[in-house]
């Protein structure tokens, strides 16, 4: 990865890079159709990171590449910073102080400006606790001041699941619908004392559409099976295009408001087989050249949920999710670890632009265009990978592949 994509890239942005690739590779290793938030997932590993100690912070800061030297709740406090700067940046709603009212003024609801403005993009953090359990005052400033976090208490003692269709019912509000029921009926026990959660909403258009008049039926080559039939987009229009060492790159920019953060679509077709590609970095392609480009692009939409465990220890997080666990930076009252941590996400691509969603749940329970020349045909017949970034800090918000588009 160069640096000359982005100047005085923060630290957190490669940090939440890196991250986000080494999910990649292990959500990606079946070969299925994918779409996850980096940036999720970190902010609420970033939550848990806050109230760790030990080994479990050690283990926690070296998973999420935080590892620089310095001080571990520092760097967790800058991840979560510029996630929220992003979101102010690009003109959505931060977090306030989550208190309790009415439901249409919940940090994070859409609001009637969402339909009309070129870009919404929100990523509000929750902390829900149970009533009674008191907090280490530092960890609840931290969490209020960096994480700009709703705090609020439930009754997961006496009322575990009523305490579960809460927090679904906060995220299903958070992501306008998209991401429902992402807390199972088994990840709320009495047992439970904490769940952390993030959830990402964007719907943005394209600062360069395609037109529904030139979407038509054309063969897309699986992995593995015939070819097969989809509903594809097709513009030329001046982008940013690189062609790297085995794969071929563009990025689409996201119509946005003066002032405000761009954001962009990266799309990686490789020459072969998408399981034979690694994950280029984002910096090559945020700083190429503006080239025409003839792009055919399929139409998609897609859902994964993955629980992220077993993905977390392949990374070296093991004494978080066991009785080694020290989170006494949260509470001293009770010991915690992790039992649960899960992803959603939700992505539908079309001529006018995107929408996608995730949301990410940490369960805690008590221990036991220019004129040129002709444009380059950029034809996405084949499986590929996908990123939405803000370009102008690299901070990865969605990443995915499509091995078989679907837009049902």
């Amino acid at each position: 990865m160069t640096e000359k994509g982005i100047a005085q890239r923060p630290q957190a942005a490669a940090a939440a890079d890196a991250f986000g690739v080494d999910l990649y590779r292990q959500l990606a290793a079946a070969g299925q159709d994918l779409v996850f938030s980096p940036s999720s997932v970190a902010a609420a590993l970033e939550l848990a990171l806050l109230g760790a100690r030990g080994s479990t912070a050690d283990q926690l800061v070296a998973a999420l590449h935080l590892d620089g030297g310095g001080d571990p709740a520092t760097a967790a406090e800058d991840g979560l910073r510029l996630l929220s700067g992003v979101v102010q940046s690009a003109g959505g709603a931060a977090p306030a102080d989550g208190g309790a009212g009415d439901p249409a003024s919940r940090p994070g609801r859409p609001t009637p400006a969402d339909s009309g403005t070129p870009a919404t993009f929100r990523a509000p953090n929750s902390l829900w606790l149970q009533a009674g359990l008191p907090l280490e005052a530092a960890y609840r400033d931290q969490v209020r001041d960096a994480g700009a976090a709703i705090v609020r208490e439930t009754d997961f003692r006496g009322a575990p699941q009523q305490a579960r269709a809460e927090i679904n019912d906060l995220i299903a509000d958070q992501t306008a619908g998209k991401i429902t029921n992402l807390l199972g009926a088994d990840a709320v026990t009495a047992d439970t004392r904490l769940v952390l959660a993030n959830a990402v909403y964007l719907k943005a258009r394209w600062a360069f559409p395609f037109a529904a008049s030139d979407t038509r039926d054309a063969p897309f080559h699986p992995a593995d099976g015939d070819p097969i039939r989809v509903p594809t987009m097709h513009r030329t229009a001046s982008l940013p295009y690189l062609r790297g060492d085995g794969y071929q790159a563009v990025l689409l920019p996201y119509k946005d408001q003066p002032g405000s953060t761009a954001l962009a679509m990266a799309i990686v077709l490789p020459d072969g087989p998408l399981t034979e590609l690694a994950p280029p970095g984002l910096d090559p392609l945020l700083a190429a050249e503006r080239q025409s480009v003839a792009l055919a692009l399929p139409k998609f939409r897609q859902r994964t949920r993955a629980p992220l465990i077993p993905v977390l220890r392949q990374l070296g997080v093991r004494d978080a999710f066991t009785d080694a666990a020290d989170f006494t930076g949260i509470t001293r009252a009770e010991r915690l670890l992790i039992n649960e941590v899960v992803h959603q996400a939700y992505i539908d691509v079309d001529e006018q632009g995107t929408e996608a969603a995730a949301a990410t749940a940490i369960g805690m329970r008590a221990m036991a265009i220019r004129r040129g020349p002709d444009p380059i045909p950029f034809t996405v017949d084949r499986p590929f990978l996908f990123a939405i970034t803000d370009t102008s800090t690299g901070l990865p918000l969605f990443l995915g592949q499509v091995a078989r588009p679907s837009t049902g």
